[in-house]
């Protein structure tokens, strides 16, 4: 079995102290990371899902870094649309992008290409392409994309439309893959699992505020349970099946 734990979106400041949506970013990350380690010490694959840094704060990435340590056999991150790419590729240690455990293959895909300027991104041709190279290789493997933009829409207008860009051409390319079972993703601050043509489209919610669901324009959520920060667990079986739950950490 492959245990993944998904943090993300933690919108983390320049500062400890400073607020996004008149909250602590960083006390809530900090209390979603110490109820992780009570209750799952050591998984195989701790996942950052990207808007990590809200204004991509090199002093960010080094607390994350920092409070991150050897919480998991292995802990990758990769870029939203808030971070700065180049910059989070410097942490050699955390930019891999191919996990291979046991009958699986995680491969990580940066969905930062041709931003809008409003929370949009795309997948480049270069990364569509890297992921045919990485899928070849893994002939055997069950396989799960992990990207930061949700290829489906969830049914906010708002959220939808800064959804995976080119989603139908992601959908395409990754049709020929039949042992493709899970996508996972963060960018909505909110709990999704879709089924799309037989694979699983996992969103989790944020560690930063949540946005309530179906909304037509931006709302903080605040419903008492679902406005606190989370997380995904998400076991991974060696015969393509996965088990997953959301954890909601009090503050």
């Amino acid at each position: 079995m492959l245990r993944i734990i998904q943090v993300t979106d933690c919108h983390l400041q320049a500062s400890k102290g400073d607020l996004f949506k008149e909250e602590n970013p960083e006390q809530r990350l900090l209390a979603v990371l110490e109820d992780v380690k009570a209750n799952h010490p050591c998984p195989e694959l701790l996942l950052l899902t990207g808007d990590l840094a809200h204004h991509g704060y090199s002093t960010a990435y080094n607390r994350l870094q920092s409070y991150t340590k050897d919480m998991a056999a292995a802990i990758r991150w990769i870029p939203g649309n808030h971070d700065d790419a180049g910059k989070m590729l410097e942490y050699q240690s955390l930019s891999g992008k191919v996990v291979v455990e046991g009958a699986w293959c995680v491969i990580l895909l940066d969905s930062t290409s041709e931003p809008d300027g409003v929370g949009g991104g795309a997948l480049s041709s270069a990364q569509l392409s890297w992921l045919d190279e990485v899928v070849a290789e893994y002939p055997n493997h069950y396989l799960l994309i992990g990207m930061h933009h949700p290829p489906v829409k969830v049914g906010s207008r708002w959220q939808d439309a800064i959804m995976l860009a080119n989603a139908g051409a992601f959908w395409a390319h990754v049709s020929a893959y039949d042992k493709l079972k899970l996508v996972l993703c963060g960018h909505l601050h909110q709990e999704h699992q879709i089924d799309h043509t037989g694979v699983s489209v996992l969103v989790a919610p944020a560690t930063a505020p949540q946005f309530a669901v179906g909304t037509e324009a931006p709302l903080v959520e605040s419903d008492k349970f679902l406005s606190l920060p989370g997380y995904r667990v998400l076991d991974l079986f060696d015969d393509g099946g996965f088990e997953t739950i959301v954890k909601r950490v009090s503050l």
